[in-house]
């Protein structure tokens, strides 16, 4: 019951802190429009998506590896050892990839921020990583929160005050994050760990398998997330891409609490013992499937009256592309718990593998059907890809750790879910309604279960965080 109510407290907690953190981005667009051009704001989302792709490599994969093998029982001072060392590498080596960056004119005059702002960011995961293989969610909710408040205040004096345009930009940022990294680090020092685990130099080989195929498969997520926005802005234009663009927003916000749970679970998987991980697999997959059904049934009924209401009218056709995005989603999601399998099993090649199946699948649906279909082209090369990301994954980790994935009932509802989208988007709605009904059906028990054991064990979350805070 404890460990059931921790892991709901922890979802809790990285739920508070992210969403305070994206409501906070989402306030700060005012500022930023207000005092950068528009040539600014392009600037500023190449020098950012730079950042994005240089991040897994300078990382060295560092936070991730730390958080497996601290969360796992390794000594920590060892395993923090061997990450230091990693990130190290990482930013020597992006310091001899900075005069390769210089050949790019948009970089050139940014490229000491740009190496600061990498490098802030890295430490900040690193020791916030470091936070979560503690089980000290609650912190690592607070300092999230406490980098965004400082973020707030760095870029109204940098960009308002001083009027320091780009550079503000990125300055506000790389300081709240170096700001919030010393402060982590300072407050992770701790007495020296008296575990007795594997030799360092067997720790570091370890570390390293695991760590290494995360940075190819990082960018390879990345690709397969964006490939297409290009690909369909090459073909059709800027219109239809961000048409498209703004479509994939409400079916984010599906991946995104998903994402959230996946982060407190991966917490609790890996304490599991060894014997019962396979039962916590089925049990936790069998409760998380019928909710995430059910929330993509309600998103693409809804889907023609959100993009109505919060999309302006020059966005309306967004709502064609919701629904099936919707069920890409929930694929996307599946996929990422049963990636789960593979940190909790130290398979990061596994991980690498399936993401070069997503991106072959994407990349040749969407040059083959971008071309013909635009931005419909570009849901269904998504779609896809992401179902073919899942499957590779069941018949790989049912190898690997077997347990129940409701295949049959999931082919159904799946079935289901694909006839709501296709008459929500001919817009009609009285056969879509029953479709989406019988989507959830099969689930229906499952779906209660999870409603009433989410119900029971909320209530105990503040008692419980509060007591784990008093024993810690």
């Amino acid at each position: 019951m404890v460990k059931k109510g921790r892991l709901l407290s922890n979802v809790v907690f990285l739920g508070i802190g992210t969403a305070i953190s994206k409501l906070t981005v989402f306030f700060l667009m005012p500022l930023y429009t207000a005092n950068l051009t528009p040539a600014d704001f392009g600037t500023v989302d190449i020098l950012v998506n730079t950042a994005v792709l240089l991040l897994p490599l300078v990382s060295m994969g560092a936070p991730e590896a730390v958080f497996r093998f601290a969360a796992g029982g390794a000594p920590e001072e060892e395993v923090l050892a061997v990450g230091g060392k990693m990130l190290s590498a990482g930013l020597v080596l992006l310091l001899f990839a900075m005069p390769l960056l210089s050949f790019f004119d948009i970089l050139r005059p940014f490229l000491l921020y740009l190496y600061f702002y990498v490098a802030a960011s890295v430490m900040h995961s690193y020791f916030a990583h470091v936070l979560r293989a503690r089980g000290r969610y609650g912190l690592y909710a607070i300092q999230q929160t406490f980098c965004t408040i400082v973020t707030v205040l760095l870029a109204i004096l940098f960009l308002r005050e001083l009027s320091l345009g780009v550079a503000g930009y990125l300055l506000a940022i790389l300081l709240a994050d170096a700001i919030t990294a010393l402060i982590l680090r300072l407050y992770l020092r701790m007495e020296r760990s008296e575990k007795k685990g594997v030799k360092k130099s067997e720790l570091r080989h370890l570390m390293l398998r695991y760590a290494i195929p995360l940075i190819p498969t990082a960018t390879l997520w990345w690709v397969l997330a964006v490939s297409d926005r290009y690909i369909l802005l090459y073909y059709h234009g800027q219109a239809a891409n961000g048409i498209y663009a703004a479509a994939g927003r409400l079916p984010a916000l599906l991946t995104f609490a998903a994402n959230l749970f996946l982060e407190a679970w991966h917490f609790a998987a890996i304490r599991e013992r060894e014997e019962t991980r396979g039962a916590l697999f089925e049990k936790i997959y069998g409760a998380l499937l019928p909710v995430l059904i059910t929330f993509v049934a309600v998103l693409i009924l809804l889907s023609r009256p959100l993009v109505d209401r919060i999309f302006a009218a020059d966005f309306a056709n967004a709502a064609l592309f919701v629904p099936f995005l919707a069920v890409s989603a929930l694929f996307s999601a599946l996929s990422s718990f049963l990636g789960s399998v593979y940190v909790v099993k130290l398979r990061s090649g596994a991980s690498l593998v399936t993401a070069l199946v997503g991106v072959a699948v994407n990349l040749a649906l969407d040059f083959l059907w971008i071309p013909k279909w635009g931005a419909m082209g570009a849901v269904a090369a998504t779609f896809f890809s992401y179902v073919a990301v899942f499957l590779w994954r069941v018949m790989h980790c049912t190898k690997v750790m077997p347990f129940s994935l409701r295949l049959g009932k999931l082919s159904i509802s799946t079935a289901f879910l694909v006839a709501a989208a296709f008459l929500t988007v001919r817009a009609l709605w009285w056969s879509a309604v029953p479709c989406a009904i019988l989507a959830v059906l099969p689930f229906g028990k499952e779906l209660w279960v999870s409603i009433c054991t989410l119900f029971v064990y909320s209530k105990k979350i503040l008692r419980i965080s509060t007591k784990k805070q008093k024993l810690s």
